[in-house]
């Protein structure tokens, strides 16, 4: 019997890409999706085939009042977090009008977000995270990544997760709604059914996650024929190099691959996003604000990236060697676990020089230990019908 699905996810590629093979899949099943993201987003997701719910909703950008580049810190996450919870408290009163019009059977939502846990106990329907990075539970806690390094005590963690709690508990109290279990599902499951877009092979505690997870890993879907790019005709090596689209405004570290490579064998494929101005750069340099990710990767050689969740995973599946130069500590977790598992190399941010890049780009181009690794996890990734599984799974829970 089809079923209605509500997604509910911030609008940030980070996030939304990896639904999309599951959106995909449910309505190739002959089941309904409707998607809450921001504008930007929202023809992506109707190309899933999803039916686009559009609602003013930003992906809250803690300000640089110095004017430098976006450096990660405990307060800017915690404005960040207190940001999601503003965006949802303004968009709840329309969102649930338009559900109670148009009843879903669940509604599916990000782990960073709080909208679709409101919304879900509002309507009593059953919640569903959907967790583009690792998991939770009692063996390893996400949290602890926000802890300064050598610090003494958590570094005001503590305090920003109770900020969040309080502003969640306000409003679901004046709302008639539960109290919040947790301030985000950054501290664990929330949901009866968590679907995970990364293998358990990749989680730290992998194993000790029981049935209410369900690890599914990357799909490309119908993103990897979006085409768009071409590999050089010549058949030079290509070095993919891009921060991400989140917190990518580092012209310094830009300028830095343009002096690494400029005189190098590579073919180097910058994506430097909208807010760096696009330098001069040698003939052997390909750059623009973005390119289509998975279409590179499929004839990258090495991916120099700030290992969000999304770009690892999809490194990963394509067979890619990571060097990674990490902009916050998620980051750098995926990074440091691409290392421990021999994918790659794990670089300080703060150290970055070109001397550094280059050595480090053409030690891990000539590894053979880190190419039959990648090589092998890559045929895992690929050989995993992670859209099915996922599926399957939300079928299972609704019966």
């Amino acid at each position: 019997m089809s079923k209605h699905f509500a997604f509910v996810v911030p609008p940030a590629h980070g996030h939304v890409n990896p639904t999309l093979p599951l959106v995909e899949e449910l309505v190739a099943r002959g089941h309904r999706v409707t998607y809450v993201t921001g504008a930007d987003l929202m023809p992506t997701a109707a190309a899933a085939g999803a039916t686009p719910l559009e609602m003013r909703w930003e992906f809250p950008r803690p300000s640089q009042d110095d004017g430098k580049p976006f450096k990660f810190t405990i307060e800017a996450f915690g404005a960040m977090l207190l940001g999601f919870q503003e965006q949802a408290e303004l968009s709840y009163p329309s969102l649930v009008a338009h559900f109670q019009r148009d009843r879903p059977d669940a509604v599916c939502f990000d782990m960073m977000g709080t909208l679709g846990p409101l919304i879900a106990d509002k309507l009593g329907v059953p919640m569903v995270t959907l967790l583009p990075s690792m998991a939770s539970n009692e063996h390893f806690d996400m949290r602890t990544l926000l802890t300064p390094e050598g610090a003494e005590d958590d570094g005001g963690v503590g305090e920003v997760f109770a900020k969040v709690f309080e502003a969640q508990a306000k409003f679901r109290a004046a709302n008639g709604l539960p109290a919040p279990t947790a301030p985000s599902p950054l501290a664990g499951p929330s949901a009866p059914l968590n679907l995970v877009f990364v293998p358990r092979e990749f989680q730290v505690a992998g194993d000790t996650f029981d049935d209410r997870f369900r690890f599914l890993g990357p799909s490309m879907g119908s993103r990897a024929d979006a085409g768009g790019w071409q590999p050089p005709a010549d058949g030079s090596p290509v070095l993919f190099v891009s921060l991400g689209t989140a917190f990518n405004d580092h012209p310094e570290f830009f300028a830095q691959c343009v002096e690494a490579f400029g005189d190098s064998p590579w073919h180097v494929v910058m994506a430097v996003g909208e807010r760096v101005e696009i330098p001069p750069v040698p003939g052997n340099f390909t750059v623009a604000a973005y390119f289509p990710q998975p279409v590179v990767l499929a004839s990258a050689t090495v991916f120099l990236s700030h290992t969000g969740m999304n770009s690892t995973m999809e490194s990963l599946y394509y067979g890619v060697p990571l060097v990674s130069v990490p902009q916050m500590p998620e980051q750098a977790l995926n990074g440091g676990r691409a290392e421990e598992l021999g994918f790659g190399r794990r670089l300080d941010s703060e150290a970055i020089t070109p001397e550094l890049l280059r050595r480090t780009v053409d030690e891990v181009a000539n590894d053979p230990v880190i190419r039959a690794n990648v090589t092998k996890f890559g045929e895992q990734l690929r050989a995993v019908d992670g859209p099915a599984l996922g599926a399957d799974a939300l079928e299972e829970l609704l019966g």
